[in-house]
């Protein structure tokens, strides 16, 4: 296998994996693993809703940053970023210069398939409305976010589709596809 490259982010909306797959693919090429999200609740001792609601959500676009630009400067480290990290053309270039950025791209389908249940995602809550509705809206704003970031995702050095496969399964792809690369 070919010399990896020392710093991965793995970025993508709520969702696409990340977590699960960045910390398999740590462990399968002896990496450490940080998620961008746990190290600013750590922090705040508030989880991501009650960040937003409490502080904003440029307190912890702040306080995420911060956490990239620390984790950046390790080596041999797997970052998971927040879905909303890359906001703009700064956040994607900046992340680029850290290190190697995969997109774990899923379709908004997925996304609502996997997180319906999950009230830990703040940019997702449905609108308030009759039980019939929160799906179409819940999907509403799944779309519109998508089409927001996904230029900014699509910057990525790679992209590793996501629907249908596994946090194992796309860790693997990503190691697979590193190798080849070197």
């Amino acid at each position: 296998m070919k010399d990896m490259p020392a710093v991965l982010l793995l970025c993508g909306f709520s969702g696409s994996g990340k977590t699960e797959t960045g910390k398999i693919l740590a462990e399968q090429i002896g990496y450490e693993f940080v998620d961008t999200d746990k190290v600013v609740e750590d922090h705040f001792g508030k989880t991501i809703p009650e960040i937003f609601m409490q502080l904003g959500e440029g307190k912890f676009r702040f306080a995420e940053s911060d956490v990239v630009r620390m984790a950046a400067k390790q080596s041999k480290i797997v970052i998971a970023l927040g879905g909303g990290t890359m906001g703009d053309e700064h956040a994607v270039a900046y992340l680029k210069s850290c290190g190697h950025l995969i997109y774990l791209k899923v379709s908004p389908e997925t996304v609502y398939e996997r997180l319906q249940d999950s009230d830990m995602r703040p940019m997702l809550k449905a609108l308030s409305g009759t039980k019939g509705d929160e799906k179409e809206a819940a999907m509403s704003r799944i779309k519109s976010l998508l089409e927001t970031r996904t230029p900014f995702y699509l910057e990525a050095d790679d992209t590793i589709d996501t629907d249908s496969k596994t946090p194992t399964e796309v860790a693997e792809e990503i190691r697979d596809s590193l190798s080849r690369d070197g």
